[in-house]
């Protein structure tokens, strides 16, 4: 459930631990330079790594969600000046724009975080970095699991700490019944009751923001973020008495589910190149209609969809909100399991399209580039790509790839998002909608909405609203429509970034993404508005209802003529559906329709 009332105050502290100075728990664990080694601790099935879990599932075991909480709590309370804070491992992904374990910027690239996106490296980059927060995170927790009692209650805790790996929050499955796609741990309530080492408290929730200590301005000088003493999600205004408003965040994830679900199992059976898998960059001279949706477009609209305005909006401020974290583990699981299906194809060199903290625009990028700044060892060499490709380096793996096989990963997707669990919402007349929609042959049909636009057409992060029929003249409204097929959104560096550092990039630099239209459009064949999926029933159909519009991620509408370079295709593809669970679809040629430009 979630909380409708807004809070106007957060009364609740950290875990006290009776006097326990926790300051030395992160400065015995910070040595220059800090090696990211991961954890290699625990077991998992049939002696595999331990594996990193879903939180809901996580959740159910209430000795490890109890070290979890604690954990998160101990390190958001951990001075802000220590290396190993919440304030400074977030930081690395952009603000403050400071070096982290002393790892120094390029000259001239000191308006940049270290994080690489519209880039070959965004899925590896990321990778290390997370190893290094869970490194951190699992550390804090051994700590604490020694403070319970002595005995039976402390072997439970550490036995449960030995063990312990970040959980990952899966976005594009379908919740339990009744629940939200956004769990109710990280949104539902600010605050959580934990039966700690010295006994039961209530604390602030760690999950459901992070409490700046202090906020300093010149650190995060982007407006509104500027004013907010919390990381915000959806911000009720740009003041510093601003709430959080997860329950419309919940909401809004809810009505773009489909698109999550239909996306993410495209990505996973038609994108078998990592170069278009991995990142959101366009290129023209390639053109290719197979290649505008990537991982990291799909994640860009989780971020923008849970961010609306707030922290997770913004590359350079995204890391401080606590859900940044449970995001990345998905993707990052996403990109394992991709990586099972397509051993052969990985980070080809690639020139870097935007600067980094480290890395100058136009520099080439490959599997020998360093992964700054995590170091792989105490002589001061960093990661690479060649030596991340698989997570056991880092001592952990997911319930899909423990044993690196295809048929199980294969299994999964099926079962997660495949076209049973796309149809899960459904009422039972549509479910049969969708059986009809595959032919005698086995061949459905696959309707995309093919996107392209420069990343920084508006130096602000906006969404892209694509309906089929009538919908609210609100922008505020546009993301909850019932006609809304889906939300593309474009994230972007706060302005202050954008002005104060020379891009040493292409300006026009282009990304896509994609809006699947096949579950509205089977909707609308439920509604009896649409006869089929054929082209003869579809294309005159979406000439009269396919719309778009424009908004920044505060709501604010944007006329689709201010946005020149957007560029809209629509197309379909017939889709050969499984003969059975461990096998994938088969993809066939893509056919153009209509070109979308203003409308």
């Amino acid at each position: 459930m979630y909380l409708l009332a807004l809070v106007h105050s957060l009364p609740f502290s950290s875990y006290d631990y009776g006097g326990i100075d926790r300051s030395t728990t992160t400065k015995r664990q910070s040595p220059s330079p800090f090696v990211v080694t991961g954890v290699h601790t625990g077991s998992g099935p049939n002696g595999s790594v331990p594996l990193r879990l879903e939180v809901r599932e996580m959740e159910r075991d209430s000795t490890t969600w109890t070290l979890y909480i604690l954990g998160l709590d101990m390190l958001q309370y951990t001075n802000q000046t220590e290396m190993l804070s919440w304030y400074q491992i977030t930081g690395i992904h952009g603000r403050p724009f400071t070096p982290f374990d002393n790892v120094q910027p390029v000259p001239g690239n000191e308006e940049n975080g270290y994080c690489t996106h519209v880039s070959i490296l965004f899925p590896p980059w990321h990778r290390p970095y997370l190893a290094l927060y869970e490194q951190i995170l699992y550390n804090l927790i051994q700590q604490i699991a020694q403070l319970y009692p002595t005995g039976p209650t402390r072997d439970k805790y550490t036995a449960a700490a030995a063990n312990f790996r970040i959980p990952y929050w899966d976005w594009a499955a379908v919740p339990p019944a009744g629940q939200s796609v956004f769990p109710s741990s990280v949104g539902g309530s600010p605050y959580v009751v934990v039966d700690g080492p010295v006994g039961t408290q209530t604390i602030a929730n760690p999950l459901w923001s992070y409490q700046f200590k202090p906020l300093n301005p010149n650190d995060l000088p982007d407006f509104p973020l500027n004013q907010y003493q919390q990381t915000m999600r959806y911000p009720t205004t740009k003041t510093a008495s601003a709430q959080s408003q997860n329950n419309l965040v919940a909401q809004q994830l809810d009505n773009s589910a489909p698109s999550f679900r239909r996306r993410l199992y495209n990505l996973f059976t038609n994108y078998h190149s990592y170069e278009y898998f991995s990142n959101e960059a366009w290129f023209s001279s390639s053109n290719n209609p197979n290649g505008y949706d990537s991982i990291e477009s799909l994640h860009d609209q989780i971020h923008g969809l849970t961010g609306s305005g707030g922290h997770l909006s913004y590359i350079d401020y995204s890391a401080f909100d606590p859900v940044f974290w449970l995001h990345h583990a998905m993707v990052d699981r996403c990109f394992a399991m991709w990586q099972v299906l397509n051993p052969g194809s990985y980070v080809v060199p690639r020139p870097a399209t935007y600067s980094t903290f480290t890395t100058y625009a136009h520099q080439t990028q490959d599997t020998n580039t360093a992964l700054t700044p995590f170091f792989k060892d105490p002589l001061g060499a960093f990661w690479t790509s060649a030596e991340v490709a698989n997570t056991t380096t880092f001592g952990y793996a997911y319930p899909e790839t423990f044993n690196s096989a295809a048929s199980q990963v294969i299994a999964a997707i099926n079962k997660l998002y495949g076209f049973g669990a796309q149809s899960a919402f459904l009422p039972g007349t549509l479910k049969i909608r969708e059986l009809d929609s595959i032919n005698s042959w086995g061949t459905t049909t696959e309707w995309i909405a093919n996107i392209r636009v420069q990343k920084y057409a508006l130096n602000a992060p906006f969404f892209v609203h694509i309906f089929l029929g009538t919908f609210n003249p609100d922008p505020a409204s546009w993301s909850f429509e019932p006609n809304l097929a889906g939300s593309h959104f474009i994230s972007v560096k706060g302005l202050s970034a954008i002005m104060d550092s020379p891009c040493r990039c292409d300006p026009d630099q282009m990304v896509s993404g994609t809006i699947p239209l096949t579950h509205a459009l089977i909707n609308d064949i439920g509604a009896g508005h649409l006869k089929s999926l054929d082209p003869k029933d579809v294309n005159p159909y979406l000439a009269q209802n396919f719309k778009y519009r424009v908004t920044l991620s505060d709501d604010t509408a944007i006329g689709n003529e201010d946005v020149p370079s957007l560029k809209i295709s629509v197309v379909s593809v017939d889709v050969q559906i499984p003969a059975s669970t461990t096998e994938l679809p088969i993809w066939g040629n893509i056919k153009g329709h209509m070109d979308v430009s203003t409308g």
